[in-house]
């Protein structure tokens, strides 16, 4: 009777959003878990040991995993939406663009908003003008020259 705690680590924990808590008492693959769970990823909670919070208690950090990468007793696991995902992605894609344009110092970033009534006209006249994706967007990097300081 004395060893209720041990069983309680022998689990997967998963976090799922909402703050519920689901605990599996066998492992089980990540693709069964996402695909009870439609539109979320599983990620692995990692604590980092060497970057800190704020007030020092160690960061949690998420490593994603496959979808043919089983989840282990005695891990921690959280469900993460789709859009958090791709924010994610994209909020890193930016800085290391930025950070490439900054480097380069000769690159300017054009950006065009295409509409079906704006200015920009569709190059395809055999598309369907009414088709779902009326608004886009297209991002033109380019290089401009630079007078020689020298």
């Amino acid at each position: 009777m004395g060893n209720c705690q041990a069983a309680e680590a022998a689990t997967v924990v998963i976090q799922h959003p909402g703050n519920k808590i689901e605990r599996v008492y066998w492992s089980v693959g990540a693709n069964q878990v996402m695909n009870s769970n439609p539109g979320h990823y599983v990620a692995l909670v990692v604590t980092s040991p060497t970057l800190k919070s704020e007030n020092g208690t160690p960061l949690k950090q998420h490593k994603l995993l496959r979808p043919d990468d089983t989840l282990l007793i005695g891990k921690v696991y959280r469900l993460i939406s789709f859009e958090d995902v791709l924010k994610e992605f994209a909020a890193k894609k930016c800085m290391k663009l930025g950070k490439l344009l900054k480097e380069r110092g000769g690159l300017e970033l054009e950006t065009k908003q295409k509409s079906s009534g704006g200015p920009y006209q569709n190059p395809n006249p055999n598309s369907n003008p009414n088709s779902k994706s009326e608004n886009s967007s297209s991002v033109k990097v380019r290089k401009s020259r630079v007078a020689d300081p020298n």
